[in-house]
């Protein structure tokens, strides 16, 4: 029998946590590549997660409107540990800004990095102006254009040293400007004392269309934490001047795969499921047949209904490699159900006089549900939803393997022995780099309602194993 083999940047890690942006400006529905959802993309090129607190939409007619909820409402879902750092791109009103600069305040002493965007055409001059008596104080880098620096500063046109120097004198450790030439100037405050010398003027012409990106760089950059404040920006300065083949060599920064961005959300559930008495009475032999008997008829009419769910995800699903995975998987599947009851021992069981448990209903419930729902990303979801039978129990398996505990009833030792088999895991691990690919056009919204939605079919795994050993333990009783 094969011995284990992870493929580490695939398989995901217990109890990683990915530091985190908390990115606060305007959702573009024109184009993924734009907004907010653009600075999610770098932050998971980056190895960071994104938390979006939207200012503004830009419609699909390409028209600014006010977000339908207020930015004080959002902030309160924010978990202010869990936040690394925060990049401002874009606010639409003043009270946009009092509402960030409360937040900022409620956040100073979390030594958390403050990233202020002023590089867009966007900014009106009254929000400006409220930015100028207010939120500057937070910040650890300002990126700005000199045009919007001499209107900020209500100044004539003055040399860029003077100009970064009355910035500074304002609040942020480090004033980053960008000329009409496409370079970047850099200042900076030492030991909060202005430098005497003039701006640096960093190397290159940098790309005016991808102006955004420099500061979302940044911001995922400094929320690693791993180098100095100037040192980030003037590495990312260079990442953003070579092509793209030599950049990870600038910022050694892994992307954050999806699927361990998935695994992250459910550490809680993970944990809590490893201390379940079915399996841990499991592994010590201690659990009554019976009521493995009574979960492994769970099983099977679970079985039964995730066959269904194939059969309607192939019916729907156009891309040819996701049809080809729900297809192998329905012929497994089927396999699985016609001999799951024989190879423990069990009479045949008839799904219609056979009561599922509560929990066995309300989950392949939700299964179906899925493929009957009017949706485009019908069978993403559906991807998503098979993952926690195959990726919780594969890590239930790991923790068994790790324990160094054999199980001495022979049909315990075949569950923990199932999960040391190298070929099952390459299946998974290819399961987990398709997940990776299919999502890769979801916007960050659409990601989210994912991992949403992983996080429910993963409560229903632990709702599973919970309830096979207290309703199989009453029929063992009886």
């Amino acid at each position: 029998m094969s011995t284990v083999s992870i493929a580490t940047d695939i398989y995901p890690t217990d109890q990683f946590r990915a530091p985190t942006v908390l990115c606060i400006g305007t959702q573009d529905r024109t184009s993924r590549m734009k907004g907010v959802d653009a600075d999610a993309i770098i932050n998971q090129r980056l190895g960071c997660t994104t938390h979006t607190i939207i200012s503004s939409v830009i419609t699909d007619r390409n028209e600014i409107t006010q977000f339908s909820s207020t930015l004080s409402s959002q902030f309160d879902s924010v978990g202010q540990s869990s936040i690394n750092s925060v990049k401002i791109s874009f606010l639409c009103n003043v009270k946009d800004v009092q509402e960030v600069k409360i937040f900022l305040d409620s956040i100073k002493d979390k030594n958390c990095h403050v990233i202020l965007d002023l590089i867009t055409d966007q900014w009106n001059n009254e929000v400006l102006q409220a930015i100028y008596g207010s939120i500057l104080s937070f910040l650890s880098v300002l990126t700005i254009t000199y045009d919007i620096a001499t209107g900020l500063l209500a100044s004539d046109q003055q040399s860029m040293e003077d100009t970064a120097h009355l910035l500074l004198k304002l609040g942020p450790q480090v004033v980053v400007i960008q000329d009409k030439n496409q370079q970047r100037w850099m200042a900076f405050t030492n030991n909060n004392e202005l430098l005497k010398k003039h701006c640096y003027l960093l190397p290159g012409k940098i790309d005016i269309s991808n102006d955004g990106a420099f500061s979302a760089a940044i911001a995922a950059s400094l929320a690693h934490n791993h180098h100095s404040l100037l040192s980030t920006i003037l590495t990312v300065h260079m990442y953003w001047l070579v092509e793209q083949p030599l950049r990870s060599s600038f910022l050694h920064i892994l992307p954050l795969k999806f699927t361990q961005e998935l695994w992250s959300f459910v550490n809680d559930i993970y944990a809590e499921t490893l201390k379940l008495p079915f399996l841990n009475k499991m592994l010590d032999s201690t659990l009554n047949e019976r009521i493995y008997d009574y979960y492994i008829v769970q099983d099977y009419l679970f079985f039964l209904d995730r066959g269904r769910m194939l059969n309607g995800l192939i019916n729907q699903c156009s891309n040819e490699e996701g049809h080809r995975y729900f297809t192998m998987q329905l012929d497994k599947n089927d396999k699985w159900a016609l001999t799951l009851l024989s190879d423990n021992n069990l009479p045949p069981h008839d799904e219609k006089t056979t009561a599922k448990m509560p929990a066995c209903e309300q989950y392949t419930k939700f299964l179906l549900a899925l493929t009957s729902c009017n949706d485009h990303l019908v069978w993403i979801k559906g991807l998503i939803a098979l993952l926690p039978c195959n990726l919780l129990y594969f890590k239930v398996g790991d923790w068994m393997i790790a324990s160094g505990v054999q199980p001495t009833v022979k049909r315990y030792a075949d569950f923990v022995d199932y999960y040391r088999d190298q070929a099952r895991r390459d299946r998974l691990i290819y399961f987990l780099d398709l997940t990776n690919r299919v999502v890769n056009d979801c916007s960050h919204e659409q990601k989210n309602e994912l991992k949403l939605l992983f996080r429910q079919v993963c409560e229903y795994e632990y709702a599973f194993w919970d309830e096979s050993y207290r309703y199989g333990m009453s029929k063992a009783e009886k």
